[in-house]
C-alpha cells in the first residue's frame, strides 16, 4: 500500500511553519498534500497559523480574532525550524496559502479549520476553495465534528475527503480511540486524523475493513513512521519530515 505523506504546516522541518517558503518547499517535493491551519480575521480575512495567538511564532501576545488582518501580516516570524536560512517570513492569507498550491497539478490541500465556523463562514472557505480550482483535491480536517456534518450537508463536500481530528483536547490527548467513535466514523463515511499514539491495530482493521481511512499525526521518527506503516497499516502520514 502506497502511503500518503501530508506535509505538516508546510515543509516544516526546513522552514518555519505555516509559512511562504515551507510551503512552497512542500509543493515541490513528493508530499501527497500540504496541511496548513486557518483562523479568521476581525476584518473578515482568513490567515494561515497554528495557534490563535501569535506569541509562539512572532513573539506577540495578541489574538488573531481580535486583529485586522493588515495587524496580523505586520508581525514578523521569529519561530519555527531554519528561519534564518530564509528572507524574513509573515504570516500569509488562506488565498495566497491556495494559490501557491496551484503551482502543483497533484498535490492536495489538506486544511484544518481550527473554529467551529458556521454555514455562512463555511461557505465563504468552500468558495475561496472552488476559486483556486482545487475543490477536487481539498481535504478539510477539524476536531469539530458539527464542522465536518456541515461541509458534508450543507456543501455537498464528499465525505472521503473530510477527516476527523482525534487527540487535540488536554482530556482526550491521552485517550486511545473507542469503539463509540469508530461507529460514528463509519456512520458518517468520515475519515479518521489521530494522534498516532491513540490508535492501534484493532482500531485500523475494523475502520478500514468499513472503508474509512486513518491520517496519524504527528510522525516525526523514523521509527514511529516504520511502526504506523509497515506494523499498523495506516493509509497517511502527517509529519515535518519526508521520510523514505
Amino acid at each position: 500500500m502506497k502511503i500518503k505523506r501530508i506535509a505538516h504546516r508546510g515543509f516544516s522541518s526546513e522552514a518555519p511553519e505555516n509559512t511562504r517558503v515551507s510551503f512552497a518547499m512542500a509543493v515541490e517535493g513528493a508530499f501527497y498534500g500540504v496541511e496548513c491551519d486557518i483562523w479568521k480575521t476581525k476584518d473578515g480575512e482568513y490567515v494561515v497559523s497554528h495557534d490563535g495567538h501569535l506569541l509562539r511564532m512572532c513573539g506577540v501576545d495578541k489574538y488573531i480574532p481580535e486583529m485586522t488582518y493588515a495587524e496580523v501580516c505586520s508581525y514578523p516570524v521569529t519561530g519555527g525550524k531554519k528561519r534564518g536560512n530564509y528572507p524574513v517570513q509573515y504570516l500569509i492569507s488562506f488565498r495566497e496559502y491556495l494559490s501557491i498550491m496551484t503551482r502543483n497539478e497533484t498535490i492536495h490541500p489538506v486544511i484544518e479549520l481550527k473554529v467551529d465556523y458556521t454555514i455562512a463562514e463555511l461557505g465563504e472557505i468552500v468558495s475561496l476553495v472552488g476559486k483556486y480550482g482545487l475543490w477536487e483535491r481539498t481535504i478539510f480536517i477539524s476536531m469539530y465534528p458539527s464542522v465536518l456534518l456541515r461541509l458534508k450537508e450543507e456543501y455537498n463536500f464528499p465525505a472521503e475527503r473530510l477527516q476527523y481530528v482525534y487527540g487535540v483536547p488536554w482530556e482526550i490527548k491521552f485517550r486511545p480511540v473507542g469503539l463509540e467513535l469508530e461507529q460514528w466514523l463509519i456512520e458518517n463515511r468520515i475519515n479518521l486524523d489521530t494522534r498516532y499514539s491513540l490508535v492501534n491495530k484493532g482500531n485500523i482493521m475494523r475502520l478500514q475493513a468499513a472503508g474509512i481511512e486513518i491520517n496519524v499525526w504527528t510522525v516525526n521518527t523514523e521509527k514511529e513512521f516504520r511502526q504506523m506503516t509497515e506494523e499498523l497499516g495506516v493509509d497517511y502520514i502527517t509529519s515535518n519530515y519526508y521520510f523514505q
